[in-house]
């Protein structure tokens, strides 16, 4: 009787897992969800060399996307409209552009971030080889600070 006792547990253990995708993600079952809840924007003064930055938050809902989106800021913003229609609904993307200085605001994020498997920031800095994306999903409350030449992220 114990070990058929055991046994129910387990399943029912196992059901419960099932059914919760963050507890799943959590041990390792299943693809790995975004911990983004909250994303602020500074820039400060001379950022970017005092141009307007056009950042793109990128959320992806379909890990198999991950692989095919650009690795600099440059080609992500030269592919955005090709890539947005032809990746639909597996990715949703927020579009800022950042005046300079701003002591901060709060980015609003897509209702369903927290069902994305990946979320980026794609800048369109000034230097020539562009600025690399910006991997926000391991963040829970994540910072933008964009620099003079640079974009430093700061956890919360």
């Amino acid at each position: 009787m114990g070990g058929l006792r055991r046994a129910l547990i387990a399943i029912l253990a196992l059901g419960l897992l099932a059914g919760c995708g963050s507890i799943k993600s959590k041990l390792g079952i299943g693809p790995p969800r975004t911990d983004l809840r909250s994303l602020t924007m500074i820039a400060e003064q001379g950022a970017n060399q005092g141009n307007a930055t056009q950042i793109d938050i990128v959320v992806v809902y379909d890990d198999s996307v991950v692989a095919r989106l650009p690795k600099t800021g440059p080609d992500w913003f030269r592919q955005r409209d090709a890539l947005q229609k032809e990746l639909a609904t597996a990715i949703e993307v927020v579009s800022l552009e950042v005046d300079t200085p701003s002591a901060g605001f709060a980015v609003k994020l897509p209702k369903k971030v927290r069902k994305s498997f990946a979320v980026y920031a794609f800048a369109n800095y000034v230097a020539p080889e562009g600025w690399p994306l910006i991997a926000l999903a391991p963040y829970r409350k994540a910072t933008l600070r964009l620099q003079s030449t640079s974009i430093a992220l700061e956890q919360k």
